[in-house]
């Protein structure tokens, strides 16, 4: 249309993404004419948030690579273990013949009635003295290697590595051998044995550690000390090329995958160097130090010379307190200047500067001292990249002795010095030619230049500018192509799979929403084409008027003076590392009855809690209200307390955990102690108050924030670097403008949109103030809202909230009138036209890539849970499984009958539980199985049962002969069948998602009915249309879920929103679920519905038999 300018709107969430497409007169507003021309919802996830699992809201991808881990950690250790038996066979250690060889591994004689003195803990004893017969030899270091101790990495425990658990049993372990004089861990093993003691490292029954932890260098000393007596016995068998193999065969530890840099803001063919490397603390030092300016009393702002510079960065070299910064104050003393005179960049939350912190700390007499500045830039980033990468602290000890020229003692204390993590954006070219222009290059009046006129001097522009030779392109690539310096690098093997070679974005939620908003744009472009302009909602809160600016600084402020308090506080009085972390720990004691200081107990148990456990492991840092059921990790909901306390709290509000019930009174008077935005968190009812009180989780808005400013980045493609806006100006990003969210929800409101989609749910409530979360194609709503907010519009609603001071700042709107006429029956009409897309989520069967390792399915086969077969039957007759489970998992009496009983039907376990909570249910009931695993006289410490029920797992075999079986329940149902029989009667068969893998799978309903018809075959999330038997009007549905039980299906309309689970459990909503057969007069069939909401509905073409 001429003079028309079209405009696409996207509100862009975190499972979600609305459209709306708009033409108008000029910028929208401008003019009083415009229409809608398309809009539409694509859902990109049944969870709120995409790529998480609903309920804790990980991503998806933790559990995948939890099971992967520990999958590969036994496939490695088997490897480990065949390679080793290989190597002990081949040096005549082992058997040759197999049936001996396993005969020798399995007969050690440390069963129950085994004789002790042939154990194989007695024959590790015995090799240290003694000559072992060559298989003797090999069985013992066979043994060895089953468990080889713990071997702790500096990289994942730097700043803590003497403590732990774990490195606390180690410490004991050691005591325990000196004063037992075992010479190595296996001897002392067998001294355990013969007292009748347990030889397996296992957690103590209170949970708080072990009573011993081998470490891996006790088993390497065993093994060395094992070889070096029975060489002398067989000089020829054990040469020193055996014993390296062997050595390597047991103990070789696969070396932790190295985090891969990302590429050089500018030179994206070079990898960004690390923080800790000295030529990025340069160039951060001089781009602080540049960008200072002197402000004196007129407040007018000097820059600085290049000798007022060179004085600063010396002294943020050597000069620095413990934290590793100088105060303003005394930057100002160095320049000689007075009181009245001030840094640019010193605020009431600012009052210091971070200096060269790596110059700083290896320059100090304890480590290199004054050595450090004449070792060349190479040789320090040598030294820096080596503490930042090496993981063994030995290892790193001894390099630092033989390559850096230092003693033990400075090593050492190297060691100890803490060095940035992460990497920069900038690499070494880059970095050089910056640092040099911000050293030798000034301005036209000789003042030093910032690191930003360096950039456009050299590059054209700023690290944060878009490259200004970028054209735009035809359609929206995939963001691993123009977003490069946003991502971690890819493999770049041309063979791996595509986001594994380019890198892709670690936020699940994020990758998602990009490569949605991808397939969107396209469809549009695709259709409508290029857009004249593209306004995205950003969740941005309107600009702040002074007063309430005031109140945020004032309050800031006061945050950082307290902050810089504890700072001092923990280096002059704990002598602890000034840690975001240890502030925290230090404001959350100070928070336990802030009048009182000698008086601060735990909450939970009421414990003193002294100043000296504050930063020790007798104390941790719990969520009150669990994180994982509600991403709340706000200091409002945490509290400093005990470690044991924390640990038996585990993942429930305190008013859910039963060993509390006795002290929970005391709890809450505790509570009354601490800020009032956290007492409420300890009632009984807190969480249904968060639920109802928070509203969208904090962490779903930070994603959308994050995902529209990557997504105002990657739109922004479409089109060149400056192209003329709508009023013909060249600008940057002219074609994409980024709108506060707020506003959005503003305009709904008083342009009268909400009440287009009222909620049946809500009584007496104005709906022009709510939105109905409740239907998706609110979301369309918003994108119409956002294409219809004009750079205009915005200026003056920031302009009102500047000045209403006193006003709230909704109030602003309440005169904006709609963007044409009839503009709020167009987005009815608009709305009430839109069919829901919803991407599938399947998943993918791949048998194909089995062969190289990249086989994959498209569910859980089955659960975790593995059942062993009795060959019992229950009085019904049926078969009886067992499994194990913990103790407490005990809720109800019911549970104690489970207990499996002896062959006489008998089960003493079984009885004294009986016994020990007879007549008690519920919290009480609990509380005393905690007792009796407690303190029962035969019982203590019990930790599983195993329990006999009737289910019907599907059967695994594995091993010669199929000689071991394990029971597996299946882990789901993958898809609804719909057959039609002979006679015309239609059936539904459920296949479970193990079914569905099996090759050899055949439904049931074709081996029952060889002249059935299959109809339909659904899973969840595909859509179906079906037509009303009242009215014949066509309705589209999405497949929820269904029912193996009684058939079901349950079909919900594109739009319904929210817990439909929970709306259908309480009754305010109701689903079409129809049975198989009743099923056939709707209609039904499967249809596809694209990404831009285009229904493709073949129509029922079973009804024509012979389709």
């Amino acid at each position: 249309m001429a003079d028309y300018h079209t405009t696409w709107g996207f509100d862009l969430g975190t499972n979600s993404l609305g459209w709306a497409v708009i033409e108008t007169r000029g910028e929208p507003g401008q003019g009083n004419e415009g229409r809608i021309v398309d809009s539409g919802v694509r859902i990109f996830s049944q969870a709120e948030m995409a790529g998480r699992d609903p309920q804790s809201k990980a991503s998806l991808a933790v559990a995948r690579r939890e099971a992967r881990g520990a999958r590969r950690r036994r496939d490695r250790y088997l490897k480990r273990r065949r390679r080793l038996l290989d190597l002990l066979t081949q040096y005549g250690l082992m058997p040759v013949d197999g049936e001996a060889r396993e005969k020798l591994v399995r007969d050690h004689e440390d069963r129950k009635g085994g004789d002790l003195s042939e154990s194989v803990y007695a024959l590790r004893a015995r090799a240290l003295d003694t000559a072992l017969t060559p298989h003797e030899i090999g069985r013992a270091i066979f043994h060895l290697n089953q468990r080889r101790g713990f071997k702790s990495n500096r990289k994942t425990d730097r700043n803590d590595p003497e403590q732990g658990k774990i490195a606390t049993a180690i410490n004991a372990l050691e005591a325990q051998m000196i004063e037992n004089e075992a010479r190595t861990f296996g001897e002392w093993l067998h001294m355990r044995r013969e007292q009748g003691l347990s030889v397996r490292a296992r957690m103590t029954a209170d949970g708080k550690g072990y009573d011993f932890y081998p470490s891996r260098a006790a088993l390497e000393r065993e093994f060395d000390r094992i070889m070096q007596t029975q060489k002398r016995f067989h000089p020829k068998l054990l040469g020193d090329g055996v014993i390296a193999d062997i050595r390597e065969a047991v103990f070789f530890q696969r070396p932790l995958k190295p985090v891969l840099a990302g590429k050089c803001s500018y030179n994206t063919k070079e990898t960004r160097l690390p923080k800790a490397h000295p030529l990025f603390q340069k160039f951060r030092l001089l781009k602080e130090v540049n960008e200072l300016e002197i402000v004196g009393e007129d407040q007018q702002h000097i820059k600085l010379r290049p000798d007022q510079r060179d004085a600063l960065v010396l002294a943020l070299r050597t000069d620095l307190n413990k934290q590793g910064k100088i105060p303003f104050s005394k930057l100002k003393k160095q320049l000689g200047l007075g009181k009245e005179a001030r840094f640019n960049k010193e605020t009431d939350n600012r009052s210091d500067l971070e200096g060269d912190v790596i110059y700083f700390r290896m320059s100090r007499p304890e480590c290199f001292g004054n050595r450090w500045a004449d070792i060349t830039v190479e040789d320090q980033a040598a030294i820096t990249d080596k503490l930042r990468t090496e993981a063994d602290y030995k290892e790193l000890v001894r390099w630092l002795q033989l390559e850096a020229g230092l003693d033990e003692t400075q090593a050492k204390a190297v060691v100890g010095m803490p060095v940035p993590d992460g990497f920069g954006r900038l690499g070494p070219t880059a970095l050089a030619a910056l640092i040099d222009a911000m050293e030798n290059d000034t301005d036209e009046n000789g003042h030093v230049i910032t690191e930003a006129a360096a950039a456009k001097k050299i590059y054209g522009r700023t690290n944060s500018e878009a490259d200004p030779n970028r054209r735009g392109t035809a359609y929206l690539p995939k963001y691993q192509e123009v977003l490069e310096r946003h991502i971690p690098p890819g493999t770049g093997e041309a063979d791996d799979p595509y986001d594994e070679r380019m890198g892709r974005i670690t936020n699940p939620t994020v990758h998602i929403a990009l490569n949605q908003l991808r397939r969107i744009v396209n469809a549009l472009i695709a259709k409508h084409g290029k857009p004249d302009r593209i306004a995205i909602e950003v969740g941005r809160e309107l600009k702040l008027n002074d007063r309430q600016r005031e109140a945020v600084n004032k309050r800031i402020g006061k945050n950082t003076k307290e902050a810089r308090r504890r700072s001092a506080e923990l280096t002059d009085t704990h002598k602890a590392a000034d840690t975001g972390y240890n502030r925290l720990r230090l404001k959350l004691w100070e928070e336990i009855n802030a009048d009182q200081p000698l008086n601060r107990p735990c909450v939970y148990c009421g414990k003193p809690l002294s100043a000296a456990m504050v930063l020790s492991a007798e104390t941790d840092i719990d969520h009150i209200l669990p994180y994982s059921k509600t991403l709340d990790d706000s200091q409002a909901n945490k509290v400093l307390c005990c470690t044991a306390c924390n640990r038996e709290k585990k993942n429930r509000a305190p008013a859910d955990v039963p060993q509390w019930r006795g002290r929970y009174p005391d709890i809450l008077a505790r509570a009354t102690t601490l800020p009032k935005n956290k007492q409420w968190r300890f009632a009984e009812d807190a969480m249904d108050r968060f639920g109802a009180e928070e509203g969208f989780l904090a962490r779903q808005l930070t994603d959308m924030q994050y995902i529209s400013r990557l997504a105002l980045t990657y739109l922004a493609h479409l089109y060149d670097y400056e192209e003329p806006d709508l009023d013909g100006v060249f600008r940057r990003h002219a074609r994409v403008r980024a709108l506060p969210g707020r506003m959005t929800e503003m305009l709904r409101r008083y342009w009268s949109l909400n009440e287009l989609l009222p909620d049946h749910n809500l009584v007496d409530i104005d709906l022009t103030r709510h939105k109905n979360r409740l239907d998706h194609r609110h979301h369309a709503i918003d994108a119409i809202v956002i294409a219809c907010t004009s750079r205009a519009l915005i200026q003056k609603l920031a302009t009102a909230a500047a000045q209403a001071e006193e006003k709230g700042a909704e109030r602003v709107v309440e005169k904006i009138a709609p963007p044409w006429e009839s503009f709020r029956e167009d987005v009815r009409a608009a709305v009430n036209d839109i069919t829901v897309s919803h991407k599938p989520d399947h998943g993918t069967v791949s048998r194909a890539g089995y062969a190289n390792g990249r086989g994959q399915t498209a569910g859980k086969l089955h659960n975790d849970t593995a059942y062993g077969l009795t060959g019992e039957k229950d009085g019904k007759g049926n078969d009886l499984v067992v499994r194990r489970i913990l103790i407490t998992d005990i809720r109800k009496p019911a549970d104690i009958m489970k207990i499996r009983a002896n062959e006489h039907g008998h089960s003493e376990l079984r009885d004294r539980l009986w016994q020990a909570t007879r007549g008690l249910e519920g919290k009480a009931f609990e509380e005393a199985v905690l007792d009796f695993v407690n303190n029962d006289s035969k019982f203590k410490g019990i930790r599983h049962v195993r329990i006999a029920e009737v289910e019907s797992p599907v059967w695994i075999e594995h091993g010669p002969g199929g000689e071991h079986r394990k029971g597996y329940l299946p882990g789901g149902n993958d898809r609804y069948e719909v057959w039609e029989m002979p006679d015309g009667r239609w059936q539904a068969e459920v296949v479970t998602t193990f079914d569905a893998h099996r090759p050899d799978f055949v439904p049931r309903m074709r081996q029952a009915h060889h002249n059935a018809r299959k109809i339909m075959s659904l899973k969840k999330g595909d859509m179906v249309a079906y037509n009303d038997p009242d009215s014949g009007r066509r309705i589209i549905a999405i497949v929820r879920k269904f029912d193996q039980r009684n058939k079901q299906l349950y079909l919900d309309p594109h739009n319904e929103a929210g817990e439909l689970d929970k709306r259908e459990r309480e009754k305010t909503y109701k689903p079409l679920r129809p049975m198989p057969n009743p099923l056939k007069k709707y209609r039904p069939r499967q249809v596809r519905i694209d990404e831009i909401g285009q229904v493709f509905d073949p129509g029922p073409w079973w009804e024509n038999r012979g389709g």
